[in-house]
């Protein structure tokens, strides 16, 4: 070939006439050989054949998912994922025929087709959210938003669903129960409120509503394993939100479960002590919300009686739960407070209807005996009431003036007949005692003071210091005069009296003559006495010695 190539270049240098033409010989055509550069594309066309003969059995079913929004979500990039592995990919987004949601179309892998898709499996959009103290899907920052699918347990399979616009507060392989609490008021609960159990954390809030009458609040709560096995037919809920500030005649309590639960909120359990081996309580099972511990854990009464108690004077302070109180046991509590009208005697007066625990009010004996037994508990109160069985309103705190029902013996009172015919009976009453009392005998006090007449009072003390004052002016002159001439000779006569009694004194000395003479006199005295003693004594002898004369010595009587 080079040669052919350098041809052209000689031309020039040879004649055309004398230059030789290559003459062409056939050749015999040789075996034909594979040629190994097609192996290149046959393998391509059969990797891409195996690829789409895979894509074709790996595809799985087509299912379409309906959210309010598509924020977040791309076709083609949006992966579905169950326990972070993808299972499926957005194709199509678009809007319904309303123009109010969207439908998402979806092309699932074939592993996920038997058993997966059914009636109750759940899809939500994971994308950041802070919400029940909790910050979630921060990982979608960088990587996007996903669509997370929880299966479910159903049976029946299912292409069209219905997304939810949150995440659910527990997933379908979550170990645990889920339970129902009925409250008045949702208070400072929310969605993601944390479940104690003893302090310890056990499960959450995942989800509240109104019921359709309004009546009261439903929350769904979700406790865990193994704390679900605490759970029973005697189990008691409260509200541990916030701080339970307690002021009563024990003094002040306050309780809180934590710091977390005074801004989230929480709800605690428990079982009272005695109540732990009772049958386990099923899925789904109702309970009462309680406000606090207290409530909670009060003893639940199977036997209830229900009475009225009538009060002339004012019931503030008495509440609705207030305690009903015989001899420092609790028996009863307040359920009902109205007012009541007289048309005869044009006045007013509280009723007060309050629920009694019969079975508190039994009495325990060592042998076992058990009194009346044969009554009922209607009957025994009237036997109580025919006995001086009495209510009476009482303070139960100085401070907040918070008012309670006792009911104890007053055997001085009237007797009295409990009418069991009417629904409720009325029990009698007595007047307030302790501080209720004592305030009426200050009223009572404070009447009769207000009828003295003080300004009389008044105008008589001020004509009495007048008078006062003249007289007291009286006195004055009267001192002067005793100083200006009484005195003078008051002193005068003093001197002179002290003057006689010196005298006195002189005379009357021990060594004075006149001491001497009355001695001698008072001795010859003496001696008269005696003589004339004598002669007493010797006229009683001789009474004739008046007539005849003393006889000569001698003589014979």
């Amino acid at each position: 070939m080079a040669e052919e190539r350098e041809a052209p270049r000689e031309a020039p240098r040879e004649a055309p006439e004398e230059r030789e033409l290559p003459q062409a010989v056939a050749r015999k055509r040789g075996p034909r050989t594979f040629q190994f550069v097609w192996l290149i594309p046959m393998l391509a066309l059969l990797v891409g054949g195996w690829i789409a003969l895979k894509s074709v059995l790996d595809r799985g079913p087509t299912i379409s998912i309906q959210f309010r929004s598509a924020e977040g979500i791309e076709p083609g990039k949006t992966k579905i994922r169950h326990k972070s592995v993808d299972i499926g990919t957005v194709k199509r987004i678009q809007l319904t025929t309303d123009h109010k949601a969207v439908i998402v179309t979806a092309e699932m892998d074939r592993q996920v087709a038997d058993g997966f898709l059914v009636d109750d499996t759940r899809f939500w959009v994971v994308r950041p959210r802070i919400g029940g103290g909790q910050v979630t899907g921060l990982g979608t920052l960088l990587a996007g938003s996903y669509i997370a699918v929880d299966p479910g347990a159903s049976k029946e399979e299912r292409r069209q669903f219905a997304g939810l616009e949150s995440p659910p507060g527990v997933t379908s392989d979550l170990p645990g129960k889920r339970f129902q609490l009925l409250a008045d008021d949702l208070g400072s609960l929310v969605v993601g409120s944390t479940v104690y159990y003893r302090g310890v954390v056990a499960g959450s809030v995942i989800s509240t509503e109104v019921p359709k009458d309004g009546t009261m609040v439903v929350l769904s709560v979700y406790v865990n394993a193994p704390y679900d096995a605490f759970v029973n037919g005697d189990t008691r809920f409260w509200n541990a939100s916030g701080v339970d500030v307690t002021l009563d005649t024990t003094g002040v309590k306050v309780q809180t479960q934590s710091l977390f639960t005074l801004v989230m909120g929480g709800i605690s359990f428990e079982t009272p002590a005695g109540n732990a081996r009772a049958p386990l309580s099923a899925s789904n099972a109702q309970f009462t919300l309680w406000t606090n511990r207290g409530e909670a854990m009060k003893p639940r009464e199977t036997v209830v009686d229900m009475y009225t108690l009538k009060f002339p004077q004012s019931v503030r302070g008495l509440a609705v739960g207030s305690t009903v109180d015989f001899r420092g046991i609790t028996v009863g509590e307040v359920k009902r407070i109205d007012l009541e009208f007289e048309p005869a005697s044009v006045k007013f007066q509280a009723v007060v209807e309050i629920a009694v625990y019969p079975e508190r009010l039994r009495s325990r004996f060592r042998n076992g005996a058990r009194p009346w037994a044969d009554l009922t508990s209607s009957q025994r109160m009237a036997r109580f009431v025919e006995r001086g069985f009495r209510a009476q309103l009482r303070s139960a705190n100085l401070l907040t003036g918070q008012l309670f029902i006792a009911l104890d013996f007053f055997e001085k009172e009237p007797r009295a007949v409990l009418d069991t015919t009417r629904t409720p009976p009325e029990i009698p009453t007595v007047k307030q005692g302790g501080l209720g009392e004592l305030q009426e005998s200050l009223a009572r006090i404070v009447a009769k003071v207000e009828k003295i007449p003080f300004e009389e009072l008044a105008n008589d003390l001020r004509r009495t210091l007048k008078d006062l004052g003249t007289t007291l002016k009286r006195a004055e002159g009267m001192i002067g005069t005793l100083n200006d001439k009484v005195a003078p000779e008051l002193r005068a006569t003093i001197e002179q009296a002290r003057k006689t009694l010196g005298s006195a004194e002189s005379v009357l000395g021990s060594d004075s003559p006149l001491q001497g003479d009355l001695r001698d006199t008072l001795n010859d005295v003496s001696r008269t006495a005696d003589s004339l003693r004598e002669l007493v004594d010797y006229l009683e002898r001789h009474p004739e010695s008046l007539i005849r004369g003393k006889r000569p010595a001698g003589e014979k009587k």
